[in-house]
């Protein structure tokens, strides 16, 4: 039993840091299908702060699930397709969301995949639910594809770069939620005002014995 005490501790603190995360990312790769049914903006021929021999081919945005209406998501789709001069070349991709007079924030990385020239069946997706941290605000993204075995920084674009990457209205899930107000009513009837009459006459009958 003792060998199991320290797993099972483990367990105990990793289950509710999971639950807390600030976002929570799905991949999706050449071949799948978005659950996220909405409108994409397109940005083809995709300019850069950043090339080298990889480059963004082009750039799909995606924002959905407004629960409360008040014009700001809480679930953001990204997909990118990323050529190379290369015949071959292992990559990973990390994404970032800055708010206006904000920090940067990187919400996602992802693992290895690979890019084969100017293959457009090598794209990648993630389709992201922010859970804490994100007030409404609008957001700035940035993605940055980096050499798999170097590290290297490749390719990067962004809100900077494209209008369709920037002023992105997100916020989180909590802040996401539909107000509930509950009402509570207090009624007085004819036996309540008769009791309070009744409780004041006491008193003052008492405050009477009392000087006398």
């Amino acid at each position: 039993m003792k060998p199991l005490l320290p797993f099972i501790t483990l367990l105990l603190l990793i289950v509710p840091m999971s639950s807390w995360a600030n976002s929570v990312s799905t991949e999706l790769r050449s071949q799948q299908q978005t659950s996220m049914q909405t409108a994409k903006v397109r940005s083809a021929a995709v300019n850069q702060s950043f090339q080298s021999d990889v480059w963004f081919h082009s750039i799909d945005i995606s924002l959905a699930r407004d629960d409360n209406s008040n014009g700001y998501f809480h679930q953001l789709y990204v997909e990118f397709d990323a050529d190379t001069d290369r015949a071959y070349r292992q990559v990973f991709a990390e994404f970032s969301l800055t708010p206006d007079f904000g920090r940067e924030h990187v919400y996602y990385t992802s693992s290895v995949f690979e890019l084969f020239r100017q293959s457009s069946n090598d794209w990648l997706a993630v389709e992201t639910d922010l859970q804490h941290r994100y007030p409404a605000n609008f957001y700035l993204l940035t993605i940055r594809i980096f050499d798999a075995n170097s590290g290297y920084l490749l390719a990067e674009a962004s809100g900077y770069d494209l209008s369709a990457l920037d002023a992105l209205p997100l916020e989180d899930y909590q802040r996401d939620q539909v107000p509930t107000y509950s009402r509570v009513e207090v009624s007085a009837g004819g036996t309540g005002i008769a009791m309070l009459l009744g409780l004041c006459w006491l008193l003052i009958r008492r405050q009477e014995q009392v000087i006398g």
